[in-house]
C-alpha cells in the first residue's frame, strides 16, 4: 500500500481515498493521482492514498479502509476480475462511496449512477474529480454514523421483534387459558333456552360467565365484568367464576346457594385476598326455577338485567355495591316470574359502546350510547315472533359485525338471554342452547 498526502491540515481528519484497478497501480498513482492531488479543495483535509487491485477487495471485505473509492475500468469489462454491476454491489454492501472511471461513457454505465456510486470519464478534468471526492470523502463519516445507527437499530428491532412475538404466544396462551375456563357447552335444561353471545376486545376478556344446571329444577347463570382489560381482568374473571358458591353438597344432599349469599360470600373472599393492588369486578348472578318460572336474582354494581315483553322493557334493579371494595357490604336479592312470552337479558357494560352513533368519528366512537337497547328489543321481538333464540343471537351478532370499528371494539361485550320454553321429550338428547364465541 503506498501513501501520499500533498499539504497538511490541522484540525482535520485525514479521508483515505483507495485506488482500485488492474495492472501497474504505481503508475496511476503518479500519472493520474498526482494531478487529482494537486487540485484538492484549500481547506479541505489532504487525503492519504491507498492502492488495492481488483481481487484485493473481493478477497478481503476489510480491504478498504478509506472513505471513497476510485475505481478504474477498462472499456473491455471481461478483461477485469469483476463486472462493474457485481463491483458496484460487493462496495454497496460495505457502505463505501465509490468513482467509478470508464475510456468512454454511454447510457448503460450512466445508469449506474446511484446514491452509492458516481460514473465519470478518466479524462474528465482532475480538479472536478478533485472536487467530487472531496466532497464524498467530507460526507463519508456522517454516512457511516448513519448506517451504524442503522445496524443498531436493527438489532434493537430484532430484538423488539422476537419480544413481542414471545408477547404474542403468551397472550394467545392465556386467551386459551381462558377459555378453558369457560362453559365447554351450555347445559341441556328443560323448560329453559339459554343464548351467550361473548366477545373479548383483544386477546382475553374482562367479562365471564357460566350457566349452571343446578338439579332437575333449578338452573343458575352468572355474569360478570372486571374492572380493567387485558391480562390482570382475564385473571380476576377466572377468580371469579371458580369462587362462586352456587351450591353445598352436604351428606347425601345438597343445598342451592341463595344469589345474594353467593355475592356476599364471593366479596368477602376477593377482600381476603386482595394484595397491594385492588381489584374490583361487577357482577349478577340469579337463579331461575324452570318449572314455575320464579327468578332470584342478585347483582353487584353491574348493569341491571331486563326483561323483554310484548309490554316493553322493565329494568330489574338490583342494590350492592362493586364485588372487593367494601368487607361488609350485603346484598339483596329481587325475585320475580320470567312469563313464557318474556326474554330476561343480561349484559355487560361493553354493549354501551359496541353501537356508536352512525355519524360518529373516532372519539365519538369511545362514548356510550343507548342503541343497544333497540337491538336487544329486536332479539326479543325475534323470540316473540317463533324464532329460536340461538337465530336471534347470531343476528345480534351480525349487527355488531356490521358497526363501525367493530374489528377494534373498545371493550369486551357479554350477553346472557333466558327464555322459558315448553318442555319437549327430545330436551334430553338434544340441546338447543346456543353459545356464540368471537375471539378478539
Amino acid at each position: 500500500m503506498s501513501r501520499f498526502s500533498p499539504r497538511s491540515a490541522r484540525g482535520m481528519s485525514t479521508p483515505t481515498v483507495t485506488l482500485i484497478a488492474e495492472g501497474n497501480l504505481e503508475g496511476l498513482q503518479a500519472s493520474w493521482w498526482r494531478g487529482v492531488a494537486d487540485r484538492w479543495p484549500e481547506g479541505a483535509a489532504p487525503p492519504h492514498l491507498q492502492l488495492l487491485s481488483f481481487d484485493d477487495v473481493m478477497r478481503d471485505r476489510g480491504a478498504i479502509v478509506g472513505s471513497v473509492a476510485v475505481v478504474f475500468f477498462g472499456d473491455e469489462e471481461g478483461s477485469s476480475t469483476c463486472s462493474p454491476l457485481r463491483f458496484g454491489e460487493a462496495l454497496h454492501e460495505r457502505g463505501v462511496a465509490s468513482v467509478f472511471l470508464f475510456p468512454t461513457i454511454d447510457k448503460r454505465r450512466c445508469a449506474m449512477n446511484s446514491e452509492c456510486v458516481m460514473v465519470a470519464s478518466v479524462d474528465a478534468p482532475p480538479g472536478q474529480l478533485a472536487w467530487a471526492l472531496a466532497a464524498l470523502a467530507q460526507r463519508q463519516p456522517a454516512v457511516e454514523t448513519m448506517q451504524h445507527e442503522l445496524r443498531t437499530t436493527r438489532r434493537f428491532q430484532t430484538g423488539l421483534r422476537g419480544e413481542m412475538d414471545r408477547v404474542h404466544e403468551e397472550l394467545q396462551l392465556a386467551a386459551q387459558v381462558q377459555r378453558d375456563f369457560l362453559p365447554q357447552g351450555l347445559p341441556t335444561i328443560p323448560g329453559l333456552d339459554v343464548g351467550v353471545l361473548f366477545r373479548p376486545c383483544g386477546y382475553v376478556s374482562g367479562d365471564i360467565y357460566d350457566v349452571l344446571r343446578l338439579d332437575e329444577t333449578h338452573a343458575g347463570f352468572f355474569i360478570a365484568d372486571a374492572i380493567g382489560h387485558g391480562v390482570p381482568a382475564a385473571l380476576m374473571t377466572m377468580v371469579l367464576c371458580r369462587s362462586l358458591p352456587m351450591k353445598e353438597i352436604i351428606g347425601d344432599s345438597y343445598r342451592i346457594v341463595p344469589p345474594s349469599e353467593a355475592l356476599t360470600r364471593l366479596n368477602v373472599q376477593l377482600i381476603k385476598h386482595q394484595g397491594e393492588s385492588p381489584r374490583f369486578a361487577s357482577a349478577v348472578y340469579g337463579i331461575i326455577n324452570t318449572e314455575t318460572g320464579e327468578v332470584t336474582i342478585a347483582g353487584a354494581g353491574h348493569p341491571p338485567p331486563l326483561r323483554y315483553s310484548d309490554r316493553g322493557v322493565e329494568k330489574v334493579e338490583t342494590e350492592g355495591g362493586l364485588l372487593g371494595v367494601f368487607p361488609n357490604e350485603t346484598y339483596q336479592q329481587t325475585k320475580f316470574t320470567l312469563a313464557p312470552d318474556e326474554v330476561l337479558m343480561l349484559h355487560s357494560d361493553g354493549f354501551e359502546t359496541a353501537f356508536p352513533d352512525v355519524h360518529a368519528d373516532a372519539y365519538g366512537r369511545r362514548l356510550p350510547t343507548m342503541h343497544y337497547l333497540r337491538h336487544f328489543a329486536g332479539v326479543a321481538e325475534r323470540v316473540r315472533d317463533g324464532a329460536p333464540l340461538g337465530h336471534a343471537f347470531l343476528d345480534l351478532a351480525r349487527s355488531l359485525d356490521g358497526q363501525a370499528g367493530s374489528l377494534h371494539q373498545v371493550d369486551d361485550v357479554t350477553a346472557i338471554a333466558l327464555v322459558r320454553v315448553p318442555v319437549r321429550p327430545t330436551d334430553g338428547l338434544f340441546n338447543a342452547s346456543t353459545r356464540i364465541i368471537s375471539a378478539g
